[in-house]
C-alpha cells in the first residue's frame, strides 16, 4: 500500500494520475487528450486542456453518459504533446497503449498531420479535433474536426480585401505552420484575384524574435498592407519592428491571438488599428453576452482562477459532441459512435457555444468531417479585439 502512495506521488508530479495507468472499468468511458501543455504553444494548450477537464466534470456531476439504458461516467487521459510531431505521435501511441479509443485534439498543426496517417487507418479510434486549422486532417470516417480549416479563415482575409480595396500586400508566415504555408499559393491567387499585387512573401518561425532583416525589405516596398500569419508572440513582434522601421501601412493579422499574450510583446497604442481575421474566439461570445458563453466563463474562472483561453470553449465544445455521439449511437464502439458523429446535427449538441452553422444538408460535419466555422474580421481597440460587424462575412 504503501508503494501504492509512492507511484500516484510519483504520478502527480508528473502532472498525471493513477487513472491514466489503470485500463478503463467496464461503467466507464476513457477519453483522451492531446495538447501542447509546455512549450512555446502552451497558452493554447493549458486552457483548451481545462475546457475538457470543465466539461467532463460537468457531465459526470449530471449523472454522466446515458449509453442505451446504463449511465457511464467519463475518465480523462492527459498527455502534453509539446507541439511537435515526435512527442505528439509518442504522446498518441501511450493513450492507445492505455487502450484510449476516443481522443480529443490536437492543437498544433505541425502535430495533426503526423497524427493523420496513424489514426486514419486505426479503426479503433475516434478523434475530433479541436485546436489545428491544417488542411486535411480529417476523413468524416473516424477523425472529426470541431475547429475551422484555415480555409475558412482565409474566407475573411479575402472579405477584408475585397471590402477595402487593397491594392498591394507583403506575407509574413510562420515557415513550421502547416495550415498557413498549406494554402499560401491559394490565398496569394485569391488576392491577385481581387486586385492586389502580392509584393512579397517572407517567413518566420515559432519563437524568433529578430525580424528585422525582412522588415527592412518589406519595409522598403511599402505595400499597403502587411499580412502576418502564425501566432500572437511573433505576430506582435513583427508589427512593433514594421514600426520601428517605418512601416505606415495597415497590418493584418491571421491567427489566434489571446490579448494577454499579444500585451506581453506590444503596447496597445501600437496595435491600435491592426485587424485580425479568424472567426469568433471564447473571449468574443463572452464580450457579445451569449448566455452559455457567460456561464461557460464563470465556471472556468471558479474552477482555475483565471479566465478561460481563446480556443476553450472547441475544447468544451468537442466533449459534449463525443457526449452526444455516444448517446445517439447507443454504444461505444467506434463504428457506431462514428456513424452518429457523421450524422449529428447542431441541435442535437445544445451545450455547444461555438457558432457553428449547419452544412447544407443539416449536418454538423461535411463528408470530410469539417464543420462550417467561417472566418470574420476584427479591429484592435484599446485593450483587444472588437468584432467588425459588416466585414463579419
Amino acid at each position: 500500500m504503501k508503494a501504492l502512495r509512492m507511484a500516484a506521488v510519483c504520478l502527480t508530479a508528473l502532472g498525471l494520475t493513477m487513472a491514466h495507468a489503470a485500463p478503463a472499468l467496464t461503467d466507464e468511458i476513457l477519453i483522451g487528450e492531446l495538447h501542447p501543455l509546455t512549450g512555446p504553444a502552451s497558452f493554447y494548450g493549458i486552457p483548451e486542456s481545462r475546457g475538457i477537464q470543465l466539461a467532463v466534470e460537468e457531465i459526470n456531476a449530471a449523472g454522466g453518459v446515458r449509453v442505451g439504458d446504463q449511465s457511464q461516467m467519463l475518465r480523462l487521459m492527459t498527455e502534453d504533446d509539446h507541439s511537435t510531431p515526435t512527442a505528439g505521435v509518442a504522446a498518441l501511441k501511450k493513450l492507445r497503449a492505455a487502450d484510449v479509443r476516443f481522443i480529443i485534439g490536437p492543437l498544433g498543426s505541425g502535430v495533426a498531420p503526423a497524427l493523420f496517417p496513424i489514426i486514419d487507418r486505426d479503426s479503433g479510434v475516434t478523434q475530433i479535433v479541436d485546436g489545428t486549422i491544417a488542411e486535411g486532417v480529417t476523413n468524416g470516417r473516424n477523425i472529426f474536426r470541431n475547429q475551422a480549416a484555415v480555409s475558412q479563415y482565409d474566407l475573411a482575409v479575402a472579405d477584408l480585401f475585397r471590402s477595402k480595396k487593397y491594392a498591394s500586400v507583403a506575407m509574413m508566415t510562420d515557415r513550421f505552420h502547416a495550415g498557413f504555408m498549406g494554402t499560401q499559393p491559394a490565398l496569394s491567387e485569391t488576392l491577385k484575384s481581387l486586385n492586389a499585387t502580392v509584393a512579397a512573401e517572407e517567413y518566420y518561425k515559432l519563437g524568433d524574435t529578430d525580424f528585422s532583416a525582412a522588415m527592412t525589405k518589406l519595409v522598403s516596398l511599402q505595400p499597403e498592407v502587411l499580412l502576418i500569419r502564425g501566432y500572437p508572440a511573433e505576430g506582435a513582434l513583427i508589427t512593433r519592428q514594421a514600426r520601428q522601421l517605418g512601416y505606415e501601412g495597415q497590418v493584418v493579422w491571421e491567427m489566434v491571438s489571446p490579448p494577454s499574450t499579444v500585451l506581453k510583446n506590444i503596447s496597445a497604442t501600437e496595435m491600435e488599428g491592426v485587424y485580425n481575421c479568424i472567426p469568433p474566439t471564447t473571449e468574443d461570445y463572452i464580450a457579445l453576452g451569449q448566455d452559455k458563453a457567460l456561464a461557460f466563463d464563470k465556471a472556468y474562472q471558479a474552477k482555475f482562477g483565471t479566465t478561460p483561453g481563446e480556443l476553450s470553449t472547441l475544447s468544451y465544445d468537442a466533449v459534449y459532441i463525443l457526449k452526444a455521439a455516444f448517446e445517439k449511437a447507443g454504444s461505444t464502439e467506434n463504428e457506431a459512435v462514428n456513424a452518429a458523429l457523421a450524422a449529428m446535427r447542431p441541435e442535437d449538441v445544445p451545450q455547444l457555444i461555438s457558432g457553428y452553422v449547419a452544412h447544407q444538408d443539416g449536418r454538423l460535419f461535411d463528408d470530410v468531417g469539417q464543420v462550417n466555422l467561417r472566418g470574420a474580421v476584427s479591429i484592435w481597440q484599446g485593450e483587444g479585439w472588437v468584432p467588425v460587424p459588416d466585414l463579419a462575412g
